[in-house]
């Protein structure tokens, strides 16, 4: 699938209340009817446009940015 930017969500949401068909928005953008059926369902459902719990994609961090200044006090200590 692919992403559309927040700002064209947005865009969705304002011409569906301008009062736009959902397939007059569709081919206005040039996207599937699908694709605003589930972002203004977004909206109804959470009040914005991305799902708050949809997953980031990727692996978890494992190593952060604490781990690294723990890291670094470490490797100081050492040198002293």
């Amino acid at each position: 699938m692919l992403a559309f930017s927040t700002d064209l969500k947005w865009r969705i949401v304002y011409l569906y209340y301008d009062g736009y068909s959902k397939k007059k928005i569709a081919q206005t953008l040039y996207m599937s009817e699908y694709t605003v059926k589930k972002v203004l369902r977004n909206y109804r459902k959470w009040g914005c446009v991305i799902d708050p719990w949809l997953k980031k994609a990727g692996r978890c961090k494992t190593f952060n940015g604490d781990d690294m200044k723990a890291s670094i006090i470490n490797l100081l200590l050492l040198l002293l």
